[in-house]
């Protein structure tokens, strides 16, 4: 599977997009299959640093489910159409994350944009830099408010020209109070559906006052490069051309 010129040139603009059909059915109902068993038994390994005491909550898994769902779909081929034929370094667990009906319709109006394995509220210490996050819808989200994925379109480039202009030491902040965000956009798609988008694009969690349980699968990929991180040069190259890594889109 390849992304069409259509598709690529939403990824580049956008710094996300939504690729329709990519998971088998099998796939997706063995792995919700096993995360619901999960939820009802309370076998859980440790949270990690997504998770919050609420309503979100985000573990590592590296079962031979959860793990089907990127090597047993198009979805393997498809970051190596991106970021190079032998380039990519194989994931060894994805993320479940799910996102509970909240109690109340209320929204505290505060925006958690951040930027996979730099600082949050819950992370504060910048853990590692990737290269291309995939995000697999495990159930339809036909509309906004049912706990979608939300993105920032374009801001990918906005946090480009800020590492130009001022170097990586925004990382150890807060995004919102280093760079004016875009506004954002709220994911909708279909399960077996795959959002792609580029590391430094910023996001954030939405809210759910759906009746259903939000799940979805990341997979988070690094170019070979991407492991460079002692080398402050190609980190601020990289961050400041975002698609550096990414030959299928150059």
């Amino acid at each position: 599977m390849r992304l069409s010129a259509a598709q690529k040139k939403r990824l580049r603009e956008d710094g996300f997009v939504v690729v329709p059909g990519v998971v088998p059915e099998a796939r997706l109902d063995a792995a919700l299959r096993e995360i619901n068993h999960r939820l009802g038994t309370g076998l859980h390994p440790s949270k990690d640093a997504y998770a919050d005491d609420e309503d979100y909550l985000s573990e590592r898994s590296d079962t031979p489910a959860i793990l089907a769902l990127l090597y047993e779909s198009p979805l393997w081929g498809l970051a190596q159409s991106l970021l190079g034929e032998g380039c990519v370094e194989r994931p060894s667990q994805g993320q479940i994350a799910l996102r509970f009906p909240a109690a109340k319709d209320e929204h505290d109006g505060e925006v958690h944009a951040h930027i996979d394995g730099m600082w949050s509220k819950n992370n504060p210490k910048a853990i590692e830099r990737f290269t291309m996050c995939a995000g697999i819808l495990l159930t339809d989200l036909p509309r906004k408010d049912m706990g979608n994925l939300t993105v920032f379109p374009g801001s990918h480039d906005r946090i480009a020209r800020l590492v130009k202009r001022s170097g990586t030491g925004f990382w150890k902040t807060r995004l919102v109070d280093s760079i004016e965000l875009p506004e954002p956009a709220q994911v909708t798609g279909k399960r077996g559906d795959v959002v792609l988008f580029n590391f430094q694009l910023a996001h954030d969690r939405g809210r759910n006052i759906a009746a259903p349980i939000r799940c979805m699968v990341y997979f988070r990929f690094s170019h070979k490069n991407a492991w460079r991180n002692d080398d402050v040069a190609y980190l601020r190259r990289a961050m400041t051309d975002p698609w550096l890594e990414w030959p299928g889109l150059r």
